[in-house]
Formats: C-alpha cells, structure tokens, sequence
C-alpha cells in the first residue's frame, strides 16, 4: 500500500506462445521464467495483492509454491495468440473484486526487473498523478546507427533521435477506471519508468531466451 492507496499487481502467464513454446514455464537460471517476475514482486513494499493469471498448470504450480495460488484459471477465450492483456486485466479484476487504485502489470517474459523498478514506478504514478506510467529503456545502439530504407531499397539516416526509447514491458502502472477505459497504458499524459538495457530484455525468441539467461550475472552484480 502507498499511503492509503491499494495496489494490486497482475501477472498475466498464459501457456500458449508462438515462438517460444510454454516459455512462461521454461527453466531460466535455473528456475521457470515466472519465478523470477514473482520474486521482484516479492521484494515489493508497495504490492498489496498479485494475483497470476494463466491457463497454464505448470505455471500455476510454480506461482502456488511461491505463495500465490491463482485463484481462478484464465478461460480458453483470453488465452489464446490474439488474447488481448486488457480482457485479462479486467477479467482479472472482476474475479479478484475489490477497490484497487493502482494496476500494476508484470509481464514474465521481463525476469530482470527488480522490486525498485516495480516501487519506483508506481511511486512516480502515485507522486505525480499521471494516468499511467511505462517502463521504457535506451536503444541498443545511438540513435546515428538508425536510418530507413524506402521501397526500392535505397537508406537514408535517420528515424531516431537522442529522446527515443523503447517500451521494455517490464513493468507498467495503471489506474483501472482509465486502463478499462482507454485499453491501452499509453493514456495521454502517461509518464516513462526509465530502465537500464541489462534489466530491460524481453524475452519471446529462443535467442532472446539465451542472451537474458546469459544477463543473469549481471543482475547479480548489480544487486549484491
């Protein structure tokens, strides 16, 4: 809780995925992805209530050992690859009831969040009174190694400057009236959660799944 306002964390985990088959299961650094999203939330001082949301059993047993059983499964029509994460939100907080003032989603596929990017953020909301705010990360290269390259093939610099970011879905903080509202975190107004590259992989691709396991002892650098 932040003063008198209650937070409630979502962490949506369904067991289908495309390119990277029950990754939200699959063993990373030695434990199934999920963990890792679940302790960040654990070291959370602002988190009231998470709740997992998934279809998956296996993920449901890793969050039930964790301390958090689901207490519903998601149905078969929010959970497949044209699933939108808003209906699971708010299906989500229909089954859970309550009056929450801050949503906090914690995609999986980001296990290098920590628990100060998830209080971090939500402070800022809660300080600044922004309808949403989104945790973003720098560019992989300077904005001089970006360009476009037209339809006949031709590139030309540009595209990009200094203030560009990317989205790193690592975490996001939303007041439900305007998430159910709006659909979309990206409210008029929504303010960014900066995050260095390091805890800001997103993992959906088996390469990608090699490279965030590999970041791992970075993290634990990082922390110690």
């Amino acid at each position: 809780m932040i003063g008198d306002r209650r937070v409630l964390a979502i962490v949506p985990a369904r067991g289908g995925s495309q390119r990277l088959i029950a990754k939200n299961a699959r063993p990373l650094a030695g434990r199934p992805m999920v963990a890792w999203t679940l302790e960040a939330a654990r070291g959370s001082a602002l988190i009231d209530h998470l709740v997992v949301s998934t279809d998956d059993p296996a993920v449901a047993a890793t969050a039930a050992e964790m301390g958090w059983p689901p207490p519903f499964m998601r149905p078969d029509h929010l959970s497949g690859a044209t699933a939108s994460v808003y209906d699971a939100i708010e299906h989500a907080l229909e089954q859970v009831g309550g009056r929450w003032d801050y949503v906090v989603l914690l995609q999986p596929t980001s296990p290098l969040r920590t628990a100060a990017d998830i209080d971090g953020a939500i402070r800022l909301c809660n300080e600044t009174g922004a309808p949403a705010v989104i945790g973003v990360s720098p560019l992989p290269k300077p904005a001089a190694f970006y360009g476009r390259v037209d339809a006949g093939g031709r590139y030309s610099p540009g595209g990009v400057d200094e203030r560009t970011v990317v989205v790193n879905g690592a975490v996001y903080v939303g007041r439900p009236d305007l998430l159910l509202r709006d659909r979309t975190f990206q409210s008029e107004g929504a303010l960014a959660w900066s995050m260095p590259f390091e805890r800001s992989w997103d993992v959906d691709t088996p390469a990608e799944f090699a490279i965030c396991e590999a970041l791992f002892p970075f993290q634990g650098a990082e922390s110690a």
